[in-house]
């Protein structure tokens, strides 16, 4: 299973951004399918750090973070809240076990906890020492193992319990700061393991399959590391690291060079689907208007399904999840700030939510001597973000458009003006451009006889 914790930070550019870096250019756009629109649900939490699949029973499980005593949250596949798992609180990092049978959580900075999958009930224990805050957990070979920061250790590193209820084994020869992890079904015993927010990225294979971890394999590339994703047979990882502008391969256990998947600026995110026949790469939208997500087959160079979100939402990093059959995948996004938590679901067997836009056109007659004049109020709904502009028109009889209104909407998204009724038929327009150009453009009509 792979750790799925959103650490904010600022992408760094590590050199300049040309044509031939962006992934949507001419070549690919050529063959590759068109991208789809995806606009998500707003996700039911107040605070984000991680969220997991679990396909088999209809669930992803939603950590709050630490610090705001907020419970691991269960939604359904679609978002919607199902659940809240109040004796977990303060939960940075979830994933759930090779068999689906117990989820993990680091939790309160000072332990990992299992829960039974089913019933979500608290069934083991794996306390950290002091001056060890586990951020993110996974599982192999029988053994649960945490990145962890420093708070009074002298180091991070990785924590290995072989039990619930006994002190890890720490391990501090490879990560040491900031560690990012993932593991695998197909590779029992071994750890991908990377420290995030330090340049040049130094990555690691670390067994921890007996009773002393070592290091069977190490690289260096340039960027700065967001996540690792391992491949469910174990022979391959994904690395997502800013910089170079693809997602780049390297098998397992040496870290030899492997297929390279174009995503372009920056990688930030990538996931397999359970079968391992697919796999998912997620890209920063800055600086450019590519396309976010792309699915591809299994060692292919040009994508089968393509999404693109709104410009002003930022893929949160390792949040990728993908189904068993690589048919549906999910990713949660954020405005640039870290706010506003959308969960998008797609794929060739799930249609994303498509954008739309909500405007609507009303116009009324005065009474008595002010039975000439119209009041006429456009109000758009939907969008709520971007420039919110819309522009009306008057056409009395079938003759030229006239603009009688067009300005910034105000707090309730409405526009409102009078108009001084000519004798005969006054068609009204409203018309709403998206300022992007990502929501649609849509026009409504009414009218007036006077």
């Amino acid at each position: 299973m792979r750790a799925r914790t959103r650490v904010v930070g600022a992408v760094v550019a590590m050199v300049a951004v040309g044509p031939s870096t962006l992934a949507y250019g001419a070549s690919m756009a050529a063959t590759a399918p068109a991208p789809v629109k995806s606009l998500g649900v707003p996700l039911p939490v107040s605070y984000f750090s991680a969220i997991e699949l679990d396909e088999a029973r209809g669930r992803l499980y939603v950590a709050q973070s630490i610090g705001h005593d907020l419970p691991l949250a269960v939604t359904d596949l679609d978002g919607r809240l199902l659940s809240h798992v109040d004796a977990v609180k303060d939960v940075t990092d979830v994933t759930l076990s090779d068999d689906g049978r117990t989820l993990f959580v680091a939790q309160g900075h000072d332990r990992v906890t299992a829960l039974d999958a089913e019933s979500l009930r608290v069934t083991g224990v794996y306390p950290a020492p002091d001056g060890v805050c586990p951020t993110s957990v996974e599982t192999t070979g029988g053994k649960v193992v945490a990145g962890y920061v420093n708070c009074g250790a002298g180091s991070g590193g990785l924590a290995v319990w072989s039990a619930p209820n006994t002190s890890p084994r720490l391990f501090t020869l490879a990560v040491d700061y900031n560690p990012v992890l993932d593991t695998s079904p197909g590779a029992p015993g071994l750890v991908v393991a990377g420290d995030t927010g330090v340049t040049p990225v130094q990555t690691f294979v670390v067994d921890i399959s007996g009773d002393t971890p070592w290091i069977r394999a190490r690289r260096s590339v340039d960027g700065l590391l967001r996540d690792y994703a391992m491949s469910p047979d174990g022979t391959t990882v994904v690395q997502s690291s800013g910089w170079p502008y693809e997602h780049r391969t390297y098998r397992v256990p040496d870290l030899t060079d492997g297929e390279i998947y174009p995503s372009g600026t920056y990688p930030v995110d990538a996931a397999w689907s359970g079968d391992g026949s697919t796999v998912a790469v997620a890209r920063h939208p800055a600086p450019s208007s590519d396309p976010d997500v792309y699915l591809y087959a299994k060692g292919a160079t040009v994508p089968t399904y393509v999404v693109d979100f709104h410009p002003d939402e930022d893929t949160s990093y390792r949040t990728l999840l993908v189904n068993r059959a690589g048919t549906r995948a999910w990713v949660v996004t954020s405005d640039l700030y870290g706010q506003n938590l959308t969960l998008h679901s797609f794929g060739p067997a799930h249609e994303p939510i498509p954008p739309y836009t909500d405007l609507t056109l009303t116009a009324q007659v005065g009474k008595g001597k002010a039975g000439h004049t119209a009041t006429v109020t456009s109000t758009l709904r939907f969008p709520v973000v971007g420039l919110r502009q819309v522009r009306v028109t008057a056409s009395t009889n079938g003759g030229a458009e006239k603009q009688i209104l067009s300005a910034i909407l105000d707090e309730n998204g409405q526009t409102t003006g009078t108009y001084d009724l000519p004798r005969g038929t006054t068609t009204f327009t409203a018309r709403y451009t998206d300022f992007d150009g990502w929501y649609p453009s849509k026009t409504v009509t009414t009218t007036l006889t006077r």
